[in-house]
């Protein structure tokens, strides 16, 4: 098959998952809204962004598709869509592309201004506007991206400065997705030429264990140099499980900073440098394990995301002199015959080690994901109520275009008709699908919300920290129930044309259904039925709306979508009084059974919440009243101390998190003198 083949099949599979999302969204949504949001997919995938959130804006002269500020206020990311939805490859002229960007800078201008003051407030776009707005003396670098599903023919965009701010172009076409996702490693290879980025040659001292299919370089390199390839290459120089270690906040990047610009010439003694991963190294041998780096392929730093970003703020935004800086550099370069699907993960982790976070193996070969993937292919759904005596499969997708290789297996229309009724596109399950299934579910809502990306890699981390988890059938059914329950929660949410704010509505009402039925949920009746009761959507039409007038009226001052993002506002929603109907607390079941949850409490976490719910309420408002009159504890521990006696007083059980600093408060009062027994059951 030819490339112009190829990209017309590429085209029609970008179509098709456009005209699935707008149909389940139900909402009346621009089919270039719902492009917007499978490219910056692609995008994420290709690691060329940590992140993106879809926005449609557009006024006199501006346009803007959607954004994503990076945490610390440094970078920000604006999109625009040129959709053609065709299916055809058809072409995208230059001028078209050159007046995109050309409407994308008068926005990023606009905003800067106060574009946010003259729109309405309280909706994504007044969030968007007014998020750019305040970040405006922190960024040091802006990157406007073009997107299209048609093909461009340009070859290169000029970088801009607008004083101190650096602004890149970055055109994204049909045939540039198509060869990075076909690429087989999701993502555009880096290459870094040592040769032109120093002046002088950069030495290093080689290992290459017998047998071992790796080697070693180790080197020293200029601050300088790691300047100019995080400024060249951004993201993408970072693998994706140290991209949220990025952030210029905290004890130890302030250390950092204060090393560069008070004892630059200590760097190189205090830091612990750069760990790397490679292929494709070329050396200049000098003998004796002495060599020269000239290139090395797909270089991707493992280690060092708070290194290579604090370096890079001191001399973007401090003016900071590198002169004296010097940073470590390891190369591994994983040989040919060597292990890389499990050797450069395992490098990965353990080079992650000594930080505080517990670095989960996000890579699509764990054996979760193919356990996940297994169970989809051979698992068929119920007909459901009212759908005859057909059944269909959830199609799991553990790497991106898994669902679009098997269907192009199928040589005939006919039979790739037949594939698709078995394996709707509607009922595709991608991996951060479940990480947001999951997370809703397990009241994580706040995490949800910060993006696709971020709610994966913490689903992960969990997931890890709770052992050897396998999945098994039980559990893929409840997948699919989860995923019908969300993906219906979205449809309602939709169709009450909110006016903002759809995505963080829908995972804070499914987290709030799940507190207030203690996920007990009958999702066997869901799996059966293939579909959510009557009753059920009625009170999630209803729930959605307390939803939305909490996170609205509660946000104060705040954009809306980053109050959603704290923990507070998920605390304050589950405090807020909602009464449960009758009908819906009746149709309760058993919670899970074992194993089904991936993130159920263990036995010993189980008994830690008995001892904890066995505890009178008194005792709890003693134990407050004790500790402010006392000044002996924390202020956020006498809160938590009431809090348990309120729910003691209602007949709820704790979660494991309040359990856990519940009986180390108990202790700890007990120790300094509180006398108040504890009455367990």
């Amino acid at each position: 098959m030819n490339e112009i083949q190829q990209l017309g099949d590429f085209a029609t599979n970008i179509q098709q998952e456009v005209f699935t999302r707008c149909d389940a969204a139900e909402d009346g949504a621009m089919r270039s809204e719902k492009l917007t949001e499978v490219l910056l997919e692609y995008l994420v995938e290709a690691q060329e962004i940590d992140d993106g959130q879809s926005v449609s804006f557009e006024g006199r002269g501006i346009r803007c598709s959607g954004f994503f500020l990076s945490e610390d206020n440094d970078r920000l990311d604006l999109f625009l869509t040129i959709p053609q939805l065709d299916g055809s490859a058809s072409t995208v002229a230059k001028s078209e592309v050159s007046k995109a960007f050309e409407r994308l800078s008068a926005f990023l201008d606009r905003c800067f201004e106060g574009l946010h003051k003259t729109k309405e407030e309280a909706n994504d776009r007044f969030d968007m506007a007014r998020s750019i707005w305040q970040s405006r003396k922190d960024l040091s670098l802006v990157r406007l991206f073009v997107l299209t599903d048609g093909v461009v023919n340009i070859d290169t965009l000029a970088p801009e400065r607008s004083g101190e701010l650096e602004i890149t172009h970055h055109l994204w076409d049909l045939r540039r997705f198509m060869r990075t996702a076909m690429s087989g490693k999701g993502h555009e290879p880096v290459t870094v030429d040592f040769e032109k980025l120093s002046h002088e040659p950069v030495r290093c001292v080689v290992a290459a264990p017998p047998e071992s299919g790796y080697r070693c370089m180790l080197t020293v390199i200029p601050g300088s140099m790691l300047v100019e390839l995080y400024d060249k290459f951004g993201p993408r120089l970072l693998e994706r499980n140290v991209r949220s270690f990025l952030q210029l906040k905290g004890g130890i990047n302030q250390k950092i900073r204060k090393t560069i610009l008070e004892d630059p010439e200590l760097f190189l003694a205090f830091n612990n440098g750069l760990s790397v991963t490679a292929s494709g190294v070329k050396l200049r041998e000098l003998g004796n394990g002495i060599a020269e780096l000239l290139s090395a392929e797909d270089f991707q730093i493992v280690n060092g995301g708070q290194t290579t970003g604090s370096i890079f703020r001191a001399a973007k935004k401090d003016k900071a002199d590198l002169s004296a800086v010097s940073v470590q550099l390891k190369i591994t370069e994983i040989l040919a015959g060597g292990e890389a699907d499990e050797l450069a993960p395992d490098i990965s982790r353990f080079a992650n080690a000594q930080n505080k976070i517990n670095m989960a193996d996000f890579s699509s070969n764990n054996p979760f994901h193919r356990k996940v993937e297994m169970l989809s292919r051979t698992i068929w759904a119920p007909p459901g109520a009212g759908g005859g005596q057909r059944q269909t499969k959830w199609f799991y997708e553990r790497a991106r275009g898994q669902y679009n290789d098997d269907l192009g297996r199928n040589q005939t229309p006919a039979k790739r008709t037949e594939w698709s009724s078995l394996n709707p596109r509607r009922q595709l399950i991608t991996k951060t699908d479940l990480a947001k299934f999951e997370q809703s579910w397990g009241q994580l809502p706040y995490v949800v919300s910060k993006g696709a990306e971020k709610c994966y890699l913490d689903f992960l981390d969990r997931l890890e920290n709770r052992g050897q988890f396998v999945p098994d059938e039980g559990y893929f059914r409840r997948l699919v129930s989860l995923a019908i329950l969300f993906k219906e929660t979205d449809r309602i949410v939709a169709r009450q044309k909110f006016g903002g704010y759809k995505a963080n509505i829908t995972t804070y009402t499914v987290a709030l259904l799940s507190h207030l039925t203690a996920k007990q949920i009958d999702l066997d009746a869901i799996w059966t039925d293939q579909t959510l009761s009557d009753q059920l959507a009625d009170f999630l039409e209803r729930l959605s709306a307390h939803v939305q007038d909490y996170i609205v009226s509660t946000a104060g001052t705040r954009n809306v979508s980053e109050w959603c993002k704290s923990e507070k506002c998920w605390d304050g929603l589950k405090e807020a009084p909602y009464a449960l109907p009758a009908g819906i607390r009746s149709g309760r079941v058993t919670e899970d059974g074992p194993g089904g949850d991936p993130a159920a409490p263990t036995p010993e976490e189980l008994d830690i919440i008995d001892r904890v719910a066995g505890i009178e309420a008194q005792v709890w408002f003693a134990l407050a009243a004790w500790a402010k009159d006392t000044q002996t504890l924390l202020p956020w521990q006498r809160s938590l101390s009431f809090s348990l006696g309120k729910l003691a007083s209602s007949g709820k059980r704790p979660s494991l998190k309040q359990s856990n600093h519940g009986m180390k408060i108990l202790d700890e009062a007990r120790r300094l003198g509180f006398s108040g027994e504890a009455a367990e059951g």
